[in-house]
């Protein structure tokens, strides 16, 4: 049954969910992957958010690089999902994403992110 399920997926879905997976690998891949994300453009979008949650933190900064490429705005609640990582840099250049992107409802979360560094004595860059 499960290879039933993969069969039925769109040739183009699978495609992209295997670019995000490749946002992961610091050896090479990831960044092929990064420059063929940013070619497909917003149409991986949904791929790149469901994905983010799989990924490392490597594969995670990629992401937010692609992210932050595109500008497109349906990235924002992902980005603000990534305020609360356990990685500090994750939390940073999502923080710097979201003020570049200019992201509508994320004043909010920059601003108990920002409480979060302070209460944990995270020195914010």
């Amino acid at each position: 049954m499960a290879a039933h399920l993969l069969a039925a997926r769109p040739p183009v879905t699978a495609r992209l969910e295997r670019l995000v997976q490749q946002l992961d690998d610091s050896s090479g891949p990831s960044y092929d992957a990064r420059a063929e994300l940013i070619g497909i453009g917003s149409e991986a979008v949904p791929a790149l958010v469901d994905g983010l949650p799989s990924l490392g933190g490597f594969g995670q900064l990629t992401a937010i690089a692609v992210f932050e490429e595109m500008g497109d705005p349906r990235c924002g609640s992902a980005l603000i999902g990534l305020l609360g990582s356990d990685h500090p840099t994750v939390r940073e250049w999502a923080a710097m994403a979201l003020a570049s992107l200019e992201t509508d409802g994320a004043t909010g979360p920059l601003h108990r992110a920002h409480r979060a560094c302070l209460e944990h004595a995270t020195p914010p860059d």
